[in-house]
């Protein structure tokens, strides 16, 4: 499937649109990842929405300017077919459907990985949009091949849950328990969004940590820009993964949407400083459920998305020296 398939070109103007389209999958140096999916989201018993929210954002990002900004980044996209596992999901709810849905969202594990191994082999840097958050485990397992990652997770959870089967809430659990991950930061977990097991662990593992963001947002102990910075000093001595959650965007729709947060221009200055670290691997932005968006917000917060996309691809362009 070539999602710029049904992309319109604008009379008079070059858009981005009109250069992936002509694009072979997996051309280009900064790959665009769709997983149009939602069974991790249900598999840990969230509300589903995340699933449409790919094709939209590609759809955002076809239509942003071509211009000297944007002209000589080498972007490119692969769209990873779920589309049957998603179908056999809607026969699956409530806490009966669990162990079913968890087996689905394994395939979609082996799907993903599958899918972006070649392109860490080959030097790329995959944006995966999704999607649930349990597309990270198959993000790191696939980047780790020589060496366990690092990553840095904007996220008010840390996902760290139980191995109980795969789903949206345990994908860094996962990747420790296989060896994939080393080094992991929680930027903003919230203090009130955290069960016990999940601190524990983050306690008790050697190079976790978490900044939560009730330490900036209300006792004042740091500012973001000094939390951002620690959690970057944290995991940028090696390659690490970008990831970012929507659960922590004010008013981003998504399964835990919250009222308390940062803004989308936090995020895309997090995503631009981690590009330009050299170090970022990968960026993933989870769990933006379009599907729970009432229509008129949907074109805005799919552009969001997409423009924050490309500040990842502008740092990654401006190294700091």
């Amino acid at each position: 499937m070539n999602p710029f398939d049904s992309y319109q070109t604008r009379s008079g103007e070059r858009r981005l649109g009109d250069l992936l389209k002509q694009r072979a999958a997996g051309e280009g140096q900064y790959i665009f990842v769709g997983v149009a999916e939602d069974i991790g989201v249900r598999a840990n018993l969230g509300r589903a929405g995340a699933a449409s929210s790919p094709a939209a954002i590609l759809e955002a990002l076809a239509k942003l300017p071509l211009n000297p900004w944007s002209e000589s980044l080498d972007l490119g996209w692969i769209w990873v077919d779920v589309a049957d596992l998603q179908v056999a999901s809607q026969a699956h709810s409530g806490p009966e459907g669990l162990p079913a849905l968890r087996e689905l969202v394994a395939q979609v594990d082996a799907r993903v990985e599958a899918a972006v191994q070649p392109l860490f082999a080959a030097g790329k840097i995959p944006i995966l949009l999704g999607g649930g958050h349990n597309n990270a485990y198959p993000l790191l397992k696939a980047a780790a091949v020589r060496q366990p990652m690092n990553a840095l997770n904007l996220d008010p959870h840390p996902d760290c849950r139980a191995l109980e089967g795969r789903h949206s809430g345990n994908g860094f659990s996962y990747a420790h328990a296989a060896g994939y991950l080393n080094r992991y930061c929680v930027l903003g977990l919230s203090e009130h969004g955290c069960n016990e097991a999940s601190w524990e662990m983050i306690q008790s593992t050697p190079g976790w940590t978490a900044l939560s963001y009730e330490s900036w947002a209300i006792r004042g102990e740091m500012d973001f820009t000094t939390a951002r910075n620690l959690a970057l000093q944290h995991v940028q001595a090696s390659k690490f993964g970008m990831e970012v959650c929507a659960d922590g965007i004010v008013g981003c729709p998504s399964s835990a949407q919250t009222e308390l947060g940062w803004t989308w221009e936090q995020v895309a200055e997090s995503v631009y400083l981690a590009g330009q670290s050299g170090q970022a691997a990968y960026l993933h932005l989870a769990e933006i459920a379009l599907g729970l968006c009432p229509e008129e917000r949907r074109a805005a917060v799919a552009k969001a998305a997409a423009w924050t996309a490309m500040q990842f691809i502008r740092g990654c362009e401006s190294p700091m020296e």
